[in-house]
């Protein structure tokens, strides 16, 4: 296996952790509270609480845990990826970590992902991310969601493929991302714009998979609709401004791998949905046409009813895909040690899926009517 820094104290690096909020007043304590407990050594470790110009008590909270290994500080409502260029300008040590200030390490958390950083190709590692609070059916969905991308973020790992740097909890050698230019303050998902520009200029990003963190996700469905119509579209961002590299000889994974991907992913939802749709409708239409008739001819058009399945290519995708689903599941569900109930489980193979893709054609929409003169940069 590969080589890891040792774990004993005086081996460990400084690391800078960035923690930007904004109206974050009913959960920054306790999350602050939870990281001065993580298994650190506090002379090598400092806090940077970026207060992007709440106006709620996000401030007065933090101040209360100011001390030698905590500073808050506090700026104008400009977004994230400015808050975090900001916090990386007043870091002092080589390594900075981005944490939201709604999620919570566990003890070894940060310990198991600096282990990561043994060589200097290294740019960023990212953490285990699962759902910690898991009271409503929303929350459950997206748990087991997790569970599955934890997986495939760790296989995409061995290819040096890795799509997104979770905001939650990744740790960047501050060198290189002020090599590259920081965050983009233009994009709306700034942690997966910056891992795409980590790829392209040829640096590694792992996933520290012991290294869990536990963050809050939405508990309602309007506010995961509203939440992934953001990801979809910040998504589409991206996938816009690094779509030039499908033409790009270097063997990097944005355009070997994650642009390709993304783009079968985009038209396979569009075109796959199209064909449903319009079989669907075409079978709905023949058959109210059918009825109309009957009725017209004064006969009874159940009397003659029949069902007619018909197995098509379309068909036999879903099957396989459905069957894929199945063994992920499996798989997750075996390493995390956690079974989802049968409800969520029958909810997460059927209802989940269905939403996600209206959710991904609605945002496409939107997408497609937005003012985009960021594409331009």
């Amino acid at each position: 296996g590969r080589k890891r820094l040792a774990l004993k104290c005086r081996q460990l690096p400084s690391v800078s952790i960035i923690m930007p909020a904004y109206n974050e007043e009913g959960i920054i304590g306790e999350s602050l509270k939870k990281l001065m407990s993580i298994d650190y050594p506090r002379d090598k470790l400092e806090v940077i609480v970026v207060d992007d110009g709440s106006t709620d008590d996000t401030y007065k909270r933090a101040k209360v845990f100011e001390s030698r290994n905590v500073r808050v500080l506090k700026k104008k409502n400009t977004g994230k990826a400015s808050s975090l260029n900001f916090g990386i300008g007043h870091a002092k040590h080589e390594f900075v970590a981005v944490m939201d200030a709604d999620s919570f390490l566990s003890k070894n958390a940060l310990r198991q992902c600096m282990t990561h950083f043994d060589e200097e190709k290294v740019a960023a590692v990212t953490s285990h991310i699962l759902v910690k609070r898991r009271k409503t059916i929303w929350e459950k969905l997206q748990h087991t969601e997790h569970m599955i991308i934890s997986l495939m973020r760790k296989a995409q790992e061995q290819a040096n493929v890795i799509n997104v740097t979770p905001g939650p909890l990744s740790i960047y050698r501050k060198k290189v991302l002020i090599q590259v230019g920081g965050f983009d303050r233009k994009s709306i998902i700034e942690d997966v714009e910056i891992d795409w520009r980590l790829l392209r200029h040829g640096y590694k990003i792992r996933m520290a998979f012991d290294a869990m963190v536990y963050s809050i996700y939405p508990d309602t469905f309007t506010m995961w609709f509203r939440q992934r119509r953001r990801w979809v579209i910040g998504g589409l961002q991206t996938f816009f401004k690094y779509f030039g590299t499908l033409f790009d000889r270097s063997s990097h994974g944005v355009g070997n791998w994650i642009v390709p991907t993304s783009l079968i992913g985009y038209v396979f939802a569009l075109v796959g949905t199209s064909i449903f749709g319009y079989l669907t409708f075409t079978k709905i239409l023949n058959y109210v046409l059918y009825l109309t008739t009957a009725f017209s001819a004064g006969t009874n058009p159940f009397t003659r009813f029949e069902f007619n399945f018909n197995v098509d290519l379309l068909f036999i995708y879903g099957v396989i895909m459905f069957l894929i689903s199945l063994f992920i599941i499996r798989l997750s569900i075996h390493v995390h040690r956690d079974r989802p109930s049968p409800a969520v489980l029958a909810l997460f193979l059927t209802l989940y899926p269905t939403l996600l893709t209206v959710n991904l054609l609605i945002s496409i929409y939107k997408f497609a009517r937005m003012e985009r003169g960021w594409l331009t940069k």
